[in-house]
């Protein structure tokens, strides 16, 4: 059995020099130091059977065959798996096994891989059954039938062979029908089960280990740069400062500036709304004329004068100017006259002595002409 497992071609090696060897070895980048892992993986003691220990390897490559996609090179993955199963052999010819046993274990687990492999999309392309792990080891195609035959053989002597009724309940477990695969599946439960009992008879009972909670480390709270604490004392810090600017600048700039207008004398100043003209109040001085007492104007004691107001409606620098407006006044009802003085010809109009009357009739020029005009007291 051992030459089948000896299928690839024979790979021709170079010699080379041992500086070149040297040379390329220092240019690698360093390696870790792996050494003692096989054997390490070959001790790995998971189960109580020394059987399912030494198929540990197998086992995981075989749960792994439904989840995996189609292999770049099927013929060196076959020739893995004939490699793997080997290095199976060799280890269980080492354990306290009748060599039969191993040889039937290499067996069932040649029929496990075909199968899986033969029902996955990869395994039906490749055409897996015309290369199959048991034509090529034990020369045999029907190992869905044989399994069971070896696995009923192996239940007639359990006590000598629950390790191998074992490793086959294993398979059954991990998926492999078999016959089954396209009959009632009952059957297939219920050799499933007769395996299992058999193996609990000879089995103690090792409930699974309570998986210990590890003792965490108490860490301390992630220090943040701006905690609420920090954000409500830094915009205290900014309003008492804003205040302190304010009374500042207050005291310095405004205060002073209060002060200067407190000073102004307003006793005289008259801050009613009023909607009467400013009305200036030509004296005497400013009509070059002397002052004389009401009695010599008027040659009447004790009686008084209504004073009598003009409106100036304009001043213009020629008499021509004058004599037009004076017509367009004359026009539309009003009687005016001119006067020269020194600085031009004035258009006056005469009022009468009702300020109030006056008011309105110079405002109604003003509208009317667009004119500038002042009441003005008449001259005598």
């Amino acid at each position: 059995m051992g030459g089948l497992f000896n299928e690839e071609p024979t790979v021709q090696i170079r010699r080379v020099t041992s500086t070149e060897s040297a040379h390329k070895q220092h240019l690698l980048p360093p390696k870790a130091d792996t050494s003692g892992t096989e054997r390490l993986i070959e001790d790995l003691a998971i189960y109580g059977s020394p059987l399912l220990n030494a198929a540990t390897e197998l086992l995981g490559i075989l749960v792994t065959i439904k989840r995996q996609g189609t292999p770049r090179d099927i013929n060196r993955f076959r020739q893995k798996l004939l490699y793997a199963i080997d290095a199976f052999r060799l280890r269980g010819l080492h354990l306290d096994y009748h060599p039969s046993v191993i040889e039937k274990s290499c067996f069932v687990l040649c029929a496990a891989f075909d199968e899986a492999v033969l029902y996955t999309a990869w395994g039906e392309r490749a055409r897996w059954e015309n290369h199959s792990l048991l034509s090529k080891v034990f020369s045999q195609r029907d190992g869905g039938e044989a399994f069971f035959v070896l696995l009923d053989k192996a239940s007639q002597q359990p006590n000598k062979l629950v390790d191998f009724i074992e490793l086959q309940y294993v398979l059954l477990a991990l998926g492999f029908k078999g016959r089954f695969r396209h009959e009632d599946e009952s059957q297939l439960h219920d050799i499933t089960a007769r395996a299992y009992g058999l193996i609990r008879h000879y089995r103690s009972e090792s409930p699974f280990p309570v998986p210990q909670t590890p003792t965490l480390i108490e860490g301390k709270r992630p220090w943040l740069m701006i905690s609420m604490g920090k954000t409500l004392g830094l915009a205290c810090l900014v309003l008492a400062s804003g205040y302190g600017f304010t009374e500042y600048w207050y005291n310095s700039r405004v205060q002073p500036l209060l002060a200067q207008f407190s000073a102004i004398d307003m006793s005289d100043v008259n801050l009613k709304k009023n909607s009467s003209d400013l009305v200036y109040l030509s004296s005497d001085a400013d009509l070059g004329r002397q002052s004389e007492s009401l009695e010599e104007e008027t040659g009447m004691k004790g009686k008084v004068v209504t004073q009598q107001w003009e409106i100036i409606l304009a001043v213009f620098s020629r008499a021509s100017d004058a004599l037009r407006l004076s017509t367009e006044l004359k026009q539309a009802g009003y009687e005016s006259f001119t006067r020269e003085m020194e600085h031009g010809v004035e258009l006056y109009l005469h009022a009468g002595d009702d300020l109030n009357t006056i008011r309105k009739l110079k405002n109604e020029l003003n509208v009317r002409f667009g004119l500038n005009a002042t009441i003005k007291r008449a001259l005598k």
